[in-house]
């Protein structure tokens, strides 16, 4: 989870990615939670440096179960539900289907993408009813879990809420799952929302375009790598980095070595990482217990600074896959008493794992 709010040269692109927890106060609904609120403990557990695989994804599954339910903050709830999205058991589907009910719509949102993304059919009933939802992002979430059901006759009404809708939040949530479906006639929907006035629907479309691997969209995303600005730097690598292009990988290695901000440099350690190079762990692995350093107005407190160099570093330890990073990332999950730097490790503990085990390596200490 990305907390985009520095560089004030990126004001507005800060708060595009932070869209649905303001609409607990006005708006919030990328999938990509604003983890840039409240802090506080979301669980406590002891820490063993030696602890097997078995216990650390178990521990990590506790963290995001104890997540889920931390009522202070309806982002941690979110970031709970997206992180529990790969873990494919029973319980965490079945926690992801309570959250269908929350009472705060950036978390159901966060659930329907879920349920959409796992095709989860046991939660179809619930997901009926979140298609009448109160709150429309919320509805653009079920319509896009309905299509990944096999209900369909009601996907194009994604496009008339990316082009027509009133409140900018939908329109950008709109084109947010458009980028996931996969589906004919999405470019051309998304083609249509870059024209549209709210420069942060015009960056998620811009975003999904390039996800639907859309040459033009990469370009652009390449050149805005280059813009000096770190949070326009970190937006571009990070959408460019879930593309998985191997072409990008140059970009990645430039933005590595000669990035201005530490940011910039951790996005690219991601971006790296998702194509299975480990050009970024050292960095990485310095970051995750980041101390830091004086920071200019434009890039907000150093408590922020902190907060966010972690989470990217996190992100980037999980992408990479390293089973070295394990001891600090749980040390992190255990020791950190703020639950996004919680949530952040123990997803990354979870991709990690689950890599090794696709790659035939089920056990390690």
């Amino acid at each position: 989870m990305i907390d985009h709010t520095w560089n004030g040269g990126c004001h507005e692109r800060a708060k595009r990615r932070h869209a649905i927890v303001a609409s607990a106060h006005s708006r919030r609904t990328l999938l990509v939670v604003s983890l840039a609120l409240a802090t506080g403990c979301a669980t406590t557990p002891t820490s063993n440096p030696s602890v097997s695989r078995t216990e650390l994804r178990r521990g990590a599954v506790q963290c995001l179960f104890a997540a889920i339910r931390y009522r202070y903050n309806p982002a941690v709830r979110a970031a709970a539900v997206e992180s529990l999205e790969a873990t494919a058991s029973s319980d965490a589907a079945a926690r992801i289907r309570a959250a269908l009910l929350d009472e705060h719509p950036a978390v159901r949102f966060a659930a329907c993408v879920a349920v959409g993304k796992s095709q989860d059919r046991l939660a179809e009933s619930a997901i009926r009813r979140c298609l009448e939802d109160s709150d429309a992002n919320v509805r653009v979430g079920a319509l896009f879990a309905m299509h990944r059901l096999g209900h369909t006759e009601d996907t194009g009404k994604l496009a008339t809420l990316l082009l027509k809708h009133n409140d900018p939040a939908v329109r950008r949530n709109a084109a947010l799952v458009t980028g996931i479906l996969v589906e004919p006639g999405a470019i051309k929907a998304l083609a249509r929302a870059m024209k549209d006035r709210d420069k942060g629907v015009r960056d998620h479309a811009l975003e999904a375009m390039a996800r639907l691997h859309n040459a033009d969209a990469k370009r652009e995303m390449v050149f805005m790598t280059e813009a000096g600005i770190g949070a326009e730097e970190v937006f571009a690598l990070s959408a460019l980095a879930v593309t998985r292009d191997p072409a990008l990988a140059e970009t990645f290695r430039y933005k590595l070595a000669h990035g201005d901000h530490l940011e910039t440099r951790l996005a690219a350690a991601r971006g790296l990482g998702l194509l299975g190079l480990d050009d970024g762990y050292d960095i990485a692995n310095r970051a995750l217990s980041y101390g830091g350093a004086p920071v200019r107005a434009s890039e907000g407190s150093r408590a922020q600074r902190l907060l966010r160099v972690r989470l990217l570093a996190a992100s980037a330890l999980g992408a990479i896959g390293r089973t070295d990073a394990l001891g600090a990332l749980d040390r992190l999950m255990n020791r950190s008493t703020d639950p996004r730097e919680q949530v952040a490790a123990a997803r990354a503990i979870l991709e990690i794992i689950e890599a090794n085990r696709k790659r035939g390596f089920p056990s390690f200490p």
